[in-house]
């Protein structure tokens, strides 16, 4: 009985912190960035991208 119980509370305690972190990301991605986007226009394609970072090189 010794032998399974630690590594089944270890693994317990790895499934919880995987579970906070896949519902931080998705949640956080819709609630940080999510106004932020919509609100100065999302970039749409490549060329608009590209000449975005390159604005904000030079």
């Amino acid at each position: 009985m010794k032998n399974w119980i630690y590594p089944t509370i270890v693994f317990m305690f790895f499934l919880y912190a995987m579970a906070f972190v896949f519902f931080y990301t998705y949640k956080g991605q819709n609630s940080y960035s999510g106004s932020r986007v919509h609100g100065s226009g999302a970039t749409t394609s490549v060329e608009s991208f590209q000449a975005e970072i390159n604005k904000r090189i030079k």
